[in-house]
């Protein structure tokens, strides 16, 4: 295996100078090398004499079938570096492939990379098939018992049901848009990984598990990512298990039922869900099962210390409580809402069930599910914890703009800072906008109100 092809680099070094990277031990020279590209470690060895073979026995690729102009030497190069290193227990195997780009499609060639790294102990395995989700690629039953893999990644690929796992070092997994030969092969892969501590899906729509159940004892930090569409009617459930969970991201438009267990550490939750309600699939009031689901997983996340919300989620939470009691979000202290425009009406509801709140930020969200709400007039409450708010959102001083403004002010008792930005594009003289917010009556004495611009003439 050479590098021919590569771009050469002259050493920078004058005559006469020490080069110190030179002197390093090869264990240090090989983590630096490790972080880099393949392509770029092989331009390593222009550097000295030394460099010109060292880039050969670095323990891990990080490829890419782009960096060759040839699909063949691309091939080429990956089997003839598993043949050089096949004695080698492997830190890295990063290759992106793309199965379309062959002129005679060799569906078990990765499968028998796969293998060949198995079997050199592999650590961290990032594999993408590029190849407009064809899925024709299929991870080898090998990696299920690969004892040495910490973190695994799989972008296009499929994963076959397992007869065996035993993957006791197993730290992280990653799978996005991977397809499954049988409903059961996820639940089973991730139950029997008794290290794992993070857990990264992005689900296709049509991955066809009806019902998901996350079980893991160890499991720190779970995001959970899938397509929307509301084409499809069916009701999709997830269970997650997993009493060590800090952390729990759901941006899902189509799961319809949720159900957590032991939450007990739950420390930030990121939720975008509308539990699959739209605009033509509304929140019935009649529905005691959706009903019993939502109370459910709203009293599963209320001990959490900081949370990130969407509207869509927002909007079924206050048309639930419109029914039934919000419970106490007692621990909650950060909070942000990315609101689609300014329908901040639902908005107080919310906060009156945060009474320690004390950060509050109100950023902007695009492609909203319209879940098809109607906000009845209600008197808000005082917010007594609430200190810092920021609306992130560029601020145009138009009539509900000015509302919610109002609304903050007015309602919270221990406010010190309320910060927005102008919108530079906006028709509104600015020092309207500034009256307007300085003659907007304040319950705390001590607040300030901070307009920033990109233009500095308006900073204030």
């Amino acid at each position: 295996m050479d590098g021919d092809g590569v771009k050469r680099v002259r050493s920078t070094n004058q005559p006469g100078e020490v080069d110190r990277i030179s002197h390093l031990p090869d264990c240090l020279i090989f983590k630096v090398l490790l972080s880099l590209p393949t392509k770029e470690v092989v331009k390593t060895s222009a550097l000295s004499t030394r460099w010109n073979h060292i880039w050969k026995h670095v323990p891990g690729l990080n490829l890419e079938y782009d960096d060759f102009s040839e699909h063949d030497s691309f091939v080429s190069f990956v089997d003839s570096f598993l043949s050089f290193n096949r004695d080698t227990c492997l830190h890295k195997f990063k290759v992106t492939y793309d199965y379309s780009e062959a002129d005679e499609p060799e569906t078990g060639l990765v499968r028998r990379w796969l293998d060949t790294v198995s079997r050199m102990k592999v650590k961290t395995l990032d594999v993408t098939d590029d190849s407009a989700e064809s899925w024709e690629l299929e991870m080898t039953p090998a990696l299920y018992t690969c004892g040495s893999l910490v973190s695994l990644k799989l972008v296009g690929l499929t994963l076959p049901s397992p007869d065996l796992v035993s993957l006791p070092s197993l730290k992280d997994i990653n799978l996005i848009l991977v397809e499954f030969t049988d409903e059961w092969a996820l639940e089973k892969f991730i139950s029997q990984c008794p290290s794992l501590k993070n857990l990264c899906i992005e689900r296709s729509f049509g991955d066809d598990i009806p019902m998901l159940r996350v079980r893991s004892q160890s499991l720190l930090t779970f995001i959970h990512i899938v397509d929307s569409d509301e084409s499809f009617d069916d009701e999709r459930i997830l269970e997650i298990d997993a009493p060590m969970l800090e952390y729990l991201k759901l941006s899902d438009g189509r799961t319809a039922s949720f159900k957590l267990e032991n939450t007990a550490s739950l420390v930030g939750v990121h939720i975008n869900t509308a539990f699959n309600l739209t605009s033509t699939r509304r929140f019935c009031p009649n529905d005691a099962q959706k009903r019993n689901m939502i109370q459910n997983f709203l009293l599963m996340i209320s001990r959490v210390d900081n949370m990130v919300i969407a509207s869509c989620t927002l909007e079924v939470i206050y048309e639930y409580s419109r029914y039934e009691q919000l419970p106490v979000f007692r621990n909650l202290s950060s909070l942000r809402v990315n609101l689609d425009g300014y329908v901040w009406e639902m908005l107080p509801v919310f906060l009156e069930s945060c009474p320690n709140l004390t950060t509050l930020v109100l950023g902007s969200i695009q492609n909203h599910v319209k879940v098809g709400i109607t906000v009845s007039p209600r008197r808000p409450r005082v917010l007594p914890s609430l200190r810092y708010v920021e609306i992130e959102r560029p601020f145009k001083g138009d009539a509900l703009e000015m509302q919610l403004v109002g609304y903050l002010l007015v309602n919270s008792q221990s406010l010190k800072k309320l910060t927005l930005r102008l919108d530079d594009s906006l028709k509104k003289e600015r020092s309207v906008i500034f009256n307007e917010l300085l003659l907007m009556p304040r319950l705390s004495s001590t607040c300030e109100v901070v307009v920033l611009s990109d233009d500095p003439s308006y900073h204030q």
